[in-house]
């Protein structure tokens, strides 16, 4: 090779390791912004903080659009203990213009996140999180070394999917997903830190793996399942943690199966070995005797007794087993085992094996009263004494709800129970469970005040009865047959002279019913042009807008199958009562969204409850073939496709409108009369 050949290969080499060096800093380039945070920390003193330092808030809104508020907060998002809370912190002004505040930091403290805003915490005025990018910042140790479950708060922080809870609420749009090549990054950095305890976060470390790893996450999970296994003194809780990794998420058999064997052979009365069976129990034949022979073994292996003396978070374990053994036992007509399972039920299982068992027997004729009435005899006193077990707490956030929702829990199941002892004129025994009843649930629900008087009426109890009557007036619960009732004994005290009548009423209503329906009814006012229609009659004969000019109208769309619709009917005819000599308003009942003959279905039905109503139906759409032309059309105003749905009319324009059913004939009543009497006296 001569010089001139020598001189062309070395210029050709050096250009050559000019581009691989060039190639290596962009690649080393690319690698340390893979590498870098979207979020900024320089909000946060000191730069590095420890978790024994005071760490401050020093935050700068100029330029930004807290920059004019007169108060500015913090919503801290601290990753403690491997968890996220969430803290308020008022910020104070100092002299140089910067809003400051002290950080609380624990030793276990390894992440803080914070937002800042000015107004209520849930609905701010105003939110500066860094235009979506986020304040945060890491902790070290008071070693100065760094802090377990920082990078998996760092990771979780830009991706909340990771460990969910609270960080879910800090974006208002969630961020785009970080480079999977960060994330590992992250994941090896977490890896390295892995203590003891890490199996109470291990689904949110495995999270983060899986994001990191994509493709090669598979192998990395069974490989270090695998090897804690070889961990001969793994305890019942770690154990736990992995057949239901393996279970659940990896959908690996062979490895649940293996975790298995080991946890009946090391702990086959604990914790895990109960959710194992559970689990194994839960829809293991749909034959009947097979499914009741399963949940026997299970609490035969696993007795409640066992559990409750040292109780953990698996109550949810008994509270299916019981669910599912009690509605097998109700079904194959072995009542007697129905009965004998309220000796172990706490109120919140109990309730719902009544509700589901006895409720539904009831109200759809599936068992005869007798019989029923025994079963139900049997286990409400049971019901009664478990009321104030806390059994409810864990589903409510304070112990005010949880009281509240056995009381109404409760006031339900009695409901039920009344109503069966009033259908066999078990008079007596229904009184007494009257006084069970809550304040509101004695007086509040029309249909159950109604029974009460048919009670009162069956015990000649003549001097309760306008004490009954005059309290659900207070609460305006009433039915048709209540009016009429204290009607008749208003005139017989009165020489029968009505005169006086509507006033004293009136005057039965408390001032708090009275506000609460004026609210109501403010908040259904529309303005919404009423689409042309040609709708057919009972008789056969068309109604068009024509034949509303002039008139206040109300239509109330229902339907055969719509129970709510139905149950709304005795306070729809204490409406149309009212307006019957009243030129002025018109009332119709429209029938839509039925099938077959639907028109002989709705006819039929009316009549033969007895109704006095001005009967309608919806036209069929031909486009469809579905008899809902109308109603369809006011979907959009009404924001959903439900019935019942009542309308007020006026002048081409739907002025008034509410949906569904309170229950209560005599407030339905009072609401459309409120609603047509403002749309008459409006000028």
């Amino acid at each position: 090779m001569n010089k001139q050949t020598e001189l062309a290969s070395s210029q050709s080499n050096n250009k050559l390791m000019k581009k691989r060096t060039i190639f290596l800093l962009l690649f080393l380039i690319q690698a340390v912004l893979y590498a870098q945070p979207r979020y900024d920390s320089r909000v946060f003193k000191p730069k590095n903080p420890k978790t024994n330092d005071l760490v401050q808030l020093m935050y700068n809104a100029k330029d930004k659009d807290l920059e004019f508020s007169d108060e500015v907060n913090a919503n801290l998002f601290i990753f403690d203990n491997f968890k996220w809370t969430k803290l308020i912190l008022p910020l104070q002004k100092n002299s140089d213009g910067l809003w400051t505040a002290n950080i609380p930091v624990k030793p276990s403290t390894a992440f803080i996140g914070v937002k800042f805003f000015q107004g209520d915490s849930q609905q701010p005025d105003v939110v500066d999180n860094n235009n979506n990018l986020g304040y945060a910042i890491a902790l070290i140790s008071a070693k100065g070394k760094p802090q377990a479950g920082s990078y998996l708060a760092e990771a979780a922080f830009q991706s909340p999917g990771i460990t969910g809870g609270e960080m879910l609420s800090y974006y208002t749009n969630q961020p785009d997903s970080l480079e999977p090549a960060y994330l590992k990054m992250l994941g090896a950095k977490e890896s390295a830190l892995l203590g003891k305890n890490y199996v109470n976060y291990f689904q949110d470390f495995m999270n983060l793996q899986k994001l990191g790893l994509g493709n090669e996450f598979p192998a990395y999970a069974k490989k270090f399942v695998t090897d804690a296994l070889a961990n001969k003194s793994l305890d019942d809780e770690t154990l736990g943690v992995f057949y239901n990794y393996a279970n659940s998420r990896m959908k690996d058999v062979d490895l649940a199966k293996f975790i298995e064997k080991r946890v009946y052979s090391d702990f086959p009365n604990g914790a895990t070995a109960r959710f194992i069976a559970y689990n194994n129990t839960m829809g293991v034949s749909a034959d009947q005797a097979k499914a009741i022979s399963a949940y026997e073994d299970f609490l035969k292996r696993f007795p409640i007794e066992q559990w409750r003396k040292k109780p953990n978070n698996q109550n949810f374990i008994y509270y299916a087993v019981y669910r599912g053994l009690g509605s097998s036992y109700f079904d194959s007509k072995q009542f007697d085992k129905f009965i004998s399972l309220y000796e172990d039920l706490d109120f919140r299982t109990g309730n719902e094996l009544m509700r589901w068992n006895i409720m539904r027997a009831y109200m759809f004729k599936m068992v005869s009263k007798d019989t029923l009435y025994t079963i139900s005899e049997a286990i409400m006193p049971k019901l009664i004494a478990q009321k104030g077990d806390q059994s409810y707490k864990e589903d409510f956030d304070t112990k005010a709800q949880a009281d509240a929702n056995v009381v109404k829990n409760l006031d339900d199941r009695l409901f039920t129970h009344i109503s069966l002892l009033n259908d066999l004129k078990k008079y007596s025994e229904a009184r007494k469970y009257f006084v069970e009843l809550s304040e509101n649930g004695k007086y509040n629900n029309a249909e159950l005040n109604e029974i009460n008087l048919q009670v009162l009426e069956g015990l000649n109890d003549d001097k309760q009865i306008l004490p009954l009557l005059e309290m659900s007036a207070r609460y305006n619960a009433m039915t048709p047959r209540m009016f009429d009732k204290m009607k008749s004994i208003y005139l017989k005290g009165h020489n029968n002279d009505d005169k006086g009548y509507e006033s004293y009423l009136a005057s039965l209503k408390s001032d708090e019913e009275k506000a609460e329906m004026k609210a109501y009814v403010e908040h259904n006012w529309v303005n919404h042009p009423m689409p042309d229609f040609r709708l057919e009659s009972a008789e056969g004969s068309f109604v068009t807008p024509e034949d509303w000019k002039g008139k206040i109208v109300v239509v109330d769309f229902w339907a055969t199958w719509c129970r709510p619709c139905i149950m709304a009917f005795p306070g729809m005819q204490l409406l149309v009562d009212k307006y019957a000599h009243d030129q002025t308003v018109a009332i119709y009942m429209l029938g839509t969204m039925q099938t077959g003959d639907y028109k002989s279905k709705s006819v039929n039905y009316v009549r033969g409850e007895g109704y006095r109503f001005h009967l309608l139906h919806d036209s069929v759409n031909p486009k469809t073939n579905e008899q809902d032309l109308l109603f369809k059309q006011l979907v959009p105003l009404f924001g959903d496709s439900s019935i019942p749905r009542k309308i007020v009319v006026k002048d081409g324009r739907i002025r008034y409108c509410s949906g569904g059913y309170s229950g209560s004939p005599s407030k339905l009543m009072d609401e459309l009369s409120l609603a047509i009497e403002a749309l008459r006296n409006e000028k």
